[in-house]
């Protein structure tokens, strides 16, 4: 079962995000079209320009990563990618424990089903999902720990640089530590099997999540790619070269950030701001900035010139990594994509992006938000349903929450607002009289409005709390309740792992998010598991 809550209840997004979303005029000019299934065929028509040499070096690139996986789907969706028929719908993420937080999932699902809905559409197109790892990432902390089952596990290594290119070592401390969560069924001994198949000492951390997620995703033919190649990087060698030279990136960003503050809100923050160079440059336990100084680059320990920067571009282009702005340019630039799906941080700086796309002639994609979702057991319905918890109210703070649901059930009415309101009518009277005999007085009348007005306040505020008391295993339970949906003050899906819920449910668990997920529907999801 499922229920819908309109996006705008949720406070999910930022107002940025949720005007982008309902098409506000003053953002018309940040992206070429919104997310909506009739206006793919625009989209199509533009992405037609990616060129066959492209797909060429993209699928031999792709058929090279899979060499030592061997399943038709995934191959037979590599091989199509030839066809000036087909069509990627992306998304991506860091390169998460175990795949971090359940949001990793929802953002996979959400490409798929996208991809699905648009074969029905658009019968003479082929649209393949694609998940990007940020194998070049190297923010370890970002990504080193798991939650599960109410506890924290962390991965600790010494190694530095990419993240993808870290090598396992002693991971299995790490998966003994989860392994003895687990309970003593098939359901168990099934995904106990496939994280020890990814998870293997000496494997990089890039093959590791590669070899999980296809496990996960296979049969749906989802196409991993690690953008950290020296033939994908070669495709986008010259649009690197500019940034090197004529530091693009920072301008046509820094333009559009003027321009949304102009048309849009001064008050405006952009998500990311852009360095001189965009740029990295990756060692083999490092990734540094490219930082430029009158003539010469700095790269790492050495300065070098101009001449010998662009000679190890162009001979080991794989030793640049772009960063979070130029990223987006890089995956365009070598996938026939069409859309790409994120979160909302990742949308706001998105709209960053488009004149820095429009400069390089790359056709700007359609963008949209993954999937939100509130998944709920068969024991925490009954305990929503019991105490008449209403869907919306999942997105109050915590003592909101409580206060609330505790008024609902209390015999008396703890809301005094009815004497405030006689309160104010007497004082109204006295201000008539204090006019007419000393105005003078007027401000000590108030003042003492205010201060029995603010008595009936904490009056209100003592009788909750004796009410508490009184009613303290409801307030357990909505404790209880609270905790589910918010684990840690963090919302659910930012927070579990699919673990949790795939040890109860196994793949009806997958399934009834496949059949749940629709992002044109542009609904936020709770969805009760049985």
């Amino acid at each position: 079962m499922k229920k819908h809550i309109d996006l705008k209840k949720t406070k999910i997004y930022s107002d940025f995000i949720f005007d982008f979303l309902n098409e506000n005029k003053a953002l018309k000019k940040f992206y070429n079209s919104s997310f909506d299934i009739k206006n793919f065929k625009k989209q199509i028509e533009l992405k037609k320009s990616f060129s066959l040499s492209k797909r060429n070096i993209l699928v031999k690139e792709l058929l090279s990563q899979y060499s030592d996986i061997n399943d038709k789907k995934v191959l037979k969706n590599i091989n199509i990618l030839l066809k000036e028929s087909t069509f990627t719908i992306t998304t991506g993420h860091q390169l998460c424990i175990l795949t971090g937080p359940i949001f990793f999932i929802y953002k996979i699902i959400s490409v798929i089903n996208t991809c699905a809905k648009l074969k029905k559409k658009y019968p003479k197109n082929n649209f393949v999902p694609v998940f990007w790892l940020a194998s070049e990432d190297h923010d370890f902390d970002e990504i080193s720990e798991v939650y599960f089952r109410d506890k924290k596990i962390n991965y600790l290594t010494k190694a530095k640089g990419s993240v993808g290119r870290i090598k396992l070592d002693n991971f299995n401390a790490i998966l003994e530590q989860i392994f003895t969560f687990f309970p003593t069924n098939n359901l168990a001994k099934r995904i106990k099997k496939i994280i020890t198949s990814a998870y293997k000492d000496n494997f990089t951390l890039a093959k590791a999540t590669r070899c999980l997620v296809h496990q996960l995703f296979k049969e749906k033919g989802l196409i991993i790619i690690d953008p950290d190649s020296h033939n994908l990087k070669k495709m986008f060698s010259s649009y690197m070269e500019d940034e090197l030279i004529n530091n693009t990136c920072k301008e046509c960003v820094n333009k559009t950030v003027n321009s949304i503050k102009e048309v849009y809100s001064e008050k405006y923050i952009p998500q990311v701001n852009p360095r001189e160079i965009n740029l990295f440059h990756l060692n083999v336990n490092s990734r540094e900035r490219i930082i430029r100084k009158d003539s010469k680059y700095n790269l790492s320990d050495k300065n070098v010139s101009h001449q010998e920067m662009l000679k190890e571009l162009n001979k080991r282009p794989e030793n640049f990594s772009p960063n979070v702005l130029m990223r987006p340019l890089y995956q365009e630039v070598i996938l026939p994509n069409l859309c790409y799906i994120g979160g909302s941080s990742e949308m706001s700086y998105w709209l960053q992006l488009k004149s820095f796309f429009d400069y390089h002639g790359v056709v700007f994609p359609i963008i949209s938000p993954r999937a939100s979702i509130l998944l709920l057991t068969q024991k925490m319905r009954r305990k929503i349903n019991k105490y008449l918890v209403n869907e919306n109210e999942i997105f109050l703070k915590k003592n909101e929450f409580i206060n609330l649901n505790i008024k609902k059930h209390s015999e008396i009415d703890m809301n005094l607002n009815f004497l405030k309101e006689s309160l104010k009518k007497q004082f109204k009277v006295l201000d008539s009289i204090v006019k007419i005999t000393d105005s003078s007085f007027l401000g000590a009348v108030n003042a003492q409005k205010k201060k029995q007005l603010n008595g009936i306040d904490k009056l209100e505020k003592r009788l909750l709390k004796a009410q508490k008391r009184k009613m303290s295993s409801i307030e357990n339970d909505l404790k209880y309740i609270y905790k589910e949906i918010n684990p840690d003050s963090i919302f659910q899906e930012r927070k579990i792992n699919f673990i949790d819920f795939y040890l109860q449910y196994g793949d009806t668990f997958f399934q009834n998010l496949f059949d749940s997920i629709d992002l044109f529907e542009k609904k936020f999801w709770v969805l009760d598991l049985k």
